[in-house]
């Protein structure tokens, strides 16, 4: 008798969490009695294959299996059906599955296949179970409803969390609830997991029933089973006949659209005046409207793009650097933003955080360090190398945010429209709360530049908190750089002072706040990583040791054109940089493993590691460009990566965007192995880069042509004859004393008499 009650409890189990699931293939009860009503055509008499009596048993074998489960499954969901007052339409859409069912419909089949089940592995850390998404929402009975794919999460009951707790510990309240060697043991030693992760399945149910109706029936199944876990239906959603847009998305689709027109009408006005003019310099006796109009010519926008940096004296090691940085943060970002909930096998994923070389993506936070002492070397070269003895202060500043802002918010607002490009039984968590809601809220947080304040699980795209860091370390080396020229000694202590006063409030806030050093894969829990990035790496003051470093070396590369360095200083030197810059990107591979330092330890490394890795980028880049850097240089001044440097700020922005649309579309849990991040992660690079193409011809490098008409260089030819010869002494490009990283579409370049961007 007990095991006739269990069989039906997981009877109604199923066919009502199945039976919430309706809809998968669309067809009339009318058309289907209409058929079964038809005459046939009588065949003639022949004799039965063997084959056929099996699959008629089969049918009969089925038919009563389902006769049965309706049978004992019917009073029960009367009863629940009148004890939860469900709605007229959603009873009625509960019951004609049933009914179909118990008749064997295909469509009713279907809708309950359409439901997700048990996953396979689930003791390995396969919690999910997505159903077909499409075959629900594509279901639909003629005069009664819709297929409506609804999410369904278990909740364990779990006590409070303790943060900055490894994952590999067992929560204590557990430990003796049940023997190890069984099922539960085995899921409560990984409990911990599920502070932040629940079991997942789906349901097809009848469009007619609300989400509330179906979390309420879900919780009344598991009550009758006897299980007292949470159920939570975070949505439901159906399918979209007619896709219907907001003011404000059809205000930036006009904008778009404009943006395209521009760049259309722009490309061909461009190339009847090339092919009218000929090679000469037709551009001065265009008018002043037509200039700005040729500002989006994609045929002269490529051409700069792809012009070569040819000049003898360019800092051509900055190309490298930039690019090759930019796909090891493409690497950290496949890693990092992915969600978890759409994952399966996730005991292998912290199987795989413990491997040595996955260092490079645990301990990656530092590679954007490149990047601020970039950015700070050329804003230093390029004022060292100005002919302008004063800094300019209102161009330093406008500049900035004309190079920065109008690509930044442009693809900001494409966020907004991409809700409207897909679907998935994650789209809405990934996509559409990950991203567009959150720009949508705040957003304005990023045209001010202080997103990197907003708590990063708010953040409009967080992974742009290093635009307004890098913005505000750029307005702050404004006490560094106007004193430059004139003089140099105070520059040197206002420089030592900032990068005292950052290591100082980096130190102090850190036992303050007793923040993390670095971010320990051990701690999983978002709550635990957002603390660390909100409290720590976030904040602009970390950051400054980097740039003041960067400031100094760009200096040094500006006075110092040719240095000498002894062979064996020169081996030596190597030998340190990089042993030093492996030691604090490969150093704290035992905190990982849940070994996490002391305070002291921990603030003495946050305190310096930027530091050192600033140093050693200071030794490479130096040794390079006196003629001491050897192969390395040889690879890093590599032609090919000038066009792909100028791309590296779009790529930037892009890149996190296509995992999360490709991540939302999965229709499937995702294989939590290097295999699967790999092949991400080619695919990120190469959409990012292809994307940051286009968006770099629509939205930068237009804007960037547009400044160099509203603020021309200065120019003068001075002919001397020397030997029949006419030498041409090009003069200052005064407005390369802009920081150039990721944000530029051009390296500064240093041609002995003057100072040129190459765009």
């Amino acid at each position: 008798m007990n095991y006739i009650n269990i069989y039906l409890k997981i009877s109604c189990f199923l066919l009502m969490v199945g039976t919430l699931s309706c809809t998968s293939y669309v067809g009339s009860s009318s058309y289907a009695q209409d058929n079964a009503t038809k005459s046939t055509t009588p065949i003639p008499n022949r004799e039965e294959d063997p084959s056929i009596p099996k699959w008629k048993a089969t049918e009969k074998v089925l038919k009563k299996l389902t006769g049965m489960i309706v049978k004992n499954s019917l009073p029960a969901i009367m009863q629940a059906s009148e004890t939860l007052n469900l709605t007229t339409g959603c009873s009625k859409g509960l019951f004609k599955l049933l009914a179909d069912f118990k008749q064997m419909k295909l469509w009713a089949f279907r809708m309950i296949d359409s439901s997700g089940k048990i996953p396979n592995g689930i003791i390995d850390g396969s919690i999910n179970s997505f159903g077909d998404y499409d075959m629900c929402v594509n279901t639909e009975v003629p005069r009664h409803f819709r297929g409506q794919y609804c999410l369904v999460e278990l909740d364990p009951p779990l006590p409070p969390r303790r943060p900055f707790v490894s994952y590999d510990e067992e929560i204590p309240q557990f430990i003796n609830v049940s023997r190890p060697d069984t099922v539960l043991g085995a899921f409560l030693r990984k409990a911990m997991y599920f502070h932040h992760m629940n079991f997942r399945s789906s349901v097809c149910v009848p469009s007619t029933c609300s989400r509330e109706e179906i979390q309420a029936i879900a919780t009344k199944v598991l009550e009758m089973i006897g299980i007292d876990f949470k159920i939570l239906v975070p949505h439901c959603e159906t399918k979209v006949d007619k896709i219907t847009f907001s003011s404000s998305e059809i205000v930036i689709m006009t904008i778009l659209a404009l943006l395209l027109t521009l760049a259309v009408i722009a490309t061909v006005v461009d190339v009847i005046f090339k092919l009218k003019f000929d090679e000469e310099p037709y551009q001065d006796r265009l008018t002043l409207p037509v200039k700005y109009l040729l500002c989006f010519s994609l045929y002269t926008n490529i051409s700069r793009l792809l012009k070569k940096d040819t000049s003898p004296n360019s800092i051509k090691v900055i190309h490298g650097m930039k690019v090759i940085t930019c796909l090891w943060v493409m690497v950290n970002h496949t890693y990092y933003y992915v969600n978890y909930q759409a994952l399966s096998s996730l005991l292998n994923a912290r199987e795989i955080s413990r491997e040595v070389g996955m260092q490079l993506v645990y301990n990656g936070f530092l590679n954007v360090e490149t990047f601020f002492f970039i950015s700070a070397v050329l804003l230093s070269y390029g004022v060292m190398k100005s002919k302008e003895q004063k800094l300019n202060v209102f161009r330093y500043i406008f500049k900035r945010f004309w190079r920065l802002t109008p690509s930044f918010m442009l693809l900001i607002s494409c966020v907004f429209l991409l809700p409207h490009l897909s679907s998935g039984p994650v789209w809405k968590e990934t996509v559409v709360d990950g991203l567009t809601e959150k720009c949508k809220k705040y957003w304005w947080t990023n045209l001010l530049y202080i997103n990197n304040f907003v708590p990063s699980a708010e953040t409009c795209m967080n992974w742009t908190w290093y635009i307004p860091v890098d913005t505000h370390l750029y307005f702050l080396s404004l006490f560094v750089l106007i004193p430059l020229k004139s003089n140099p000694r105070l520059t040197f202590m206002l420089n030592g002072l900032l990068f005292a006063v950052g290591t100082t409030v980096t130190a102090t806030l850190h036992v303050y706040y007793r923040v993390q050093p670095t971010v320990i894969s051990a701690y999983l829990h978002p709550e635990d990583i957002n603390y660390f990035l909100d409290k720590g790496y976030f904040r602009t003051y970390i950051h400054c040791a980097s740039y003041c470093v960067g400031l100094t070396v760009g200096y040094i590369l500006a006075t110092k054109q040719k240095l000498h360095i002894p062979l064996r200083l020169n081996i030596v030197g190597w030998i340190v940089a990089f042993a030093a810059g492996l030691t604090v990107l490969y150093g704290v591979h035992d905190w990982n493993q849940g070994n996490v330092p002391g305070i002291v330890v921990s603030t003495l490394y946050m305190c310096t590691s930027k530091l050192i890795w600033s140093l050693s980028l200071a030794w490479v880049t130096v040794t390079c460009m006196t003629g001491n850097g050897g192969i390395v240089k040889t690879i890093l001044s590599w032609e090919a990566f000038v066009p792909l440097s100028r791309l590296t700020y779009m790529a930037y922005l892009v890149q996190p965007i296509v995992q999360f649309l490709y991540i939302g579309s999965a229709r499937n849990p995702i294989t939590s192995e290097h295999r699967t991040f790999v092949f991400m992660y080619l695919a990120n690079v190469m959409f990012g880069f292809m994307l940051a193409f286009g968006l770099s011809l629509l939205f930068e490098f237009p804007f960037m042509a547009m400044e160099r008409l509203m603020f021309p260089s200065r120019r003068s030819r001075v002919d001397a004859v020397k030997n029949n010869n006419i030498e041409k002494i090009k003069t200052v490009d005064s407005d390369m004393y802009t920081s150039s990283t990721l944000k530029e579409d051009g390296i500064c370049t240093v041609n002995i008499r003057h100072t040129e961007c190459n765009y």
